[in-house]
């Protein structure tokens, strides 16, 4: 394989790049450059300039999710790492991390371990969390420095938040030790029992008022603020008065960053879709909570966009919405409903490409094991091309994930994932993508 992509849109965040048009020159599977008007002898040329008044393709860095459910092991049926893998590809992933409430969840050093020896065979990067509680159970801390030497990138009960304010701060300050962050799930779950006292399973209670995120945000920065160092990150935020709490923390220079979904960010409570289909936790809300997060968003207040993909077999998403498991799939997804009902189209594409890339980075830190996510000559290519404007219908037959959990199907978007390079193969490729792109599957094996 060696090509020239001609007249792209390079986004390169880290970098500071936006350039249009520019050349991408690849070769065996390295970027070897990035210029204008790249003609080397004996290289193909795919002319992928758009026609007067098209959106250019683009070309980024390999996105990165810091929040998704791979469900091996003990979750086969709904999804495995190599399914979870296939599905991050097509939606343009190239590094994810993988959270710990697995069964068992991943909660010593050893299982640490083998959930990296489990991803060691996935075609891209797979980060795993670990735990920050033995079982989730919000009482007895991990090994924290044992779990981050055996290759956790970081620490959460994603799923549980049944931690108390001492636990969680102790968690914090032993993380600190090892420069990881702690990544809390903030619903308060003795708001979440008290609000649905008929169901035994506090994961599967409907009723989750915004007070109950609220509630466990500000319990979240008090542990901070008690630790006195560490790095908090608030998971799935979803409601404006969270929001609030965030900026009132970042103002006084507290070490806490946060991510939002791109369900969260583009749909609402009481859309279309069977209701089961489209029970989260935390709820999708109303309009005026999406237009804060947005808003959060766009001004970096909120650092980056993490999927929270949540596979699950159909039998857990029956039509009995107050029994159904909470979560939807959103690897192959997250992409077009940020640019289609995400309100990150237009002139914030780049701001979108930036928390899909720099701002996950940021979150972690380059002792989690992320790669800087840069577009960079000489190196393996890592990146995603892009048509930001060609629209596709979400159908269960196109899908990688092992499972159909989402309400978008039949739905129509905008924005499609051409192909994805990661580590220097091409592991995935549309089949939309430009015919002189077909080339780049001759790494897939290399």
């Amino acid at each position: 394989m060696n090509l020239v992509l001609r007249g792209v849109r390079v986004i390169d965040p880290m970098a500071g790049v936006d350039r249009h048009p520019a050349d991408v020159w690849l070769r065996d599977g390295v970027l070897a450059a990035i210029d204008d008007n790249i003609a080397p002898d004996a290289v193909a040329v795919i002319d992928l300039a758009p026609a007067p008044g098209h959106e250019p393709l683009l070309v980024c860095p390999g996105f990165v999710d810091l929040h998704a459910h791979l469900r091996e092991p003990g979750g086969e049926p709904a999804e495995t790492i190599l399914s979870g893998a296939a599905a991050a590809a097509a939606g343009g992933f190239t590094q994810v991390l993988a959270m710990a409430n697995t069964r068992p969840p991943v909660d010593d050093p050893g299982r640490v371990a083998a959930a990296a020896a489990r991803a060691a065979a996935a075609p891209l990067r797979v980060l795993n969390a670990a735990a920050v509680t033995r079982g989730l159970q919000g009482t007895a801390l991990v090994d924290v420095a044992g779990c981050a030497a055996a290759g956790a990138a970081a620490f959460t009960d994603d799923g549980r938040n049944s931690a108390s304010t001492q636990v969680l701060s102790a968690a914090l300050r032993d993380a600190a030790g090892c420069d990881r962050a702690v990544l809390v799930h903030p619903e308060d779950e003795v708001m979440v029992r008290i609000a649905n006292p008929e169901t035994d399973d506090v994961a599967r209670g409907p009723l989750r008022p915004a007070a109950c995120e609220v509630s466990a945000v500000d319990s979240a920065l008090a542990a901070l603020s008690l630790a006195g160092r560490g790095r908090l990150h608030l998971q799935h935020l979803s409601v404006a008065g969270a929001v609030r709490s965030l900026r009132a923390a970042r103002d006084t220079g507290a070490a806490v960053t946060a991510e939002v979904t791109p369900h969260h960010l583009g749909m609402s409570a009481g859309g279309t879709g069977p209701a089961s289909l489209r029970k989260v936790n935390p709820p999708l809300r109303d309009d005026a909570d999406r237009a804060a997060l947005q808003t959060a968003l766009r001004e970096g207040l909120i650092d980056a966009v993490a999927t929270d993909h949540a596979p699950h077999v159909d039998a857990d998403k029956g039509d009995d919405f107050d029994a159904a498991a909470p979560g939807m799939i959103g690897l192959e997804t997250a992409l077009a409903v940020c640019l289609t009902h995400g309100g990150m189209n237009g002139h914030w594409v780049p701001v979108l490409i930036d928390r899909l890339t720099a701002g996950p980075w940021r979150v972690l830190g380059s002792t989690s094991g992320l790669h800087p996510p840069r577009l960079r000559a000489g190196e393996p290519a890592d990146l995603v091309i892009v048509d930001p404007a060609q629209d596709w219908v979400v159908e269960a037959a196109g899908l990688c994930s092992r499972s159909r959990n989402t309400p978008l199907l039949g739905s129509r978007l905008r924005g499609r994932v051409l192909v994805t390079m990661a580590g220097g193969r091409c592991v995935h490729l549309d089949r939309a993508a430009p015919s002189g792109l077909a080339s780049l599957l001759e790494t897939a094996h290399a």
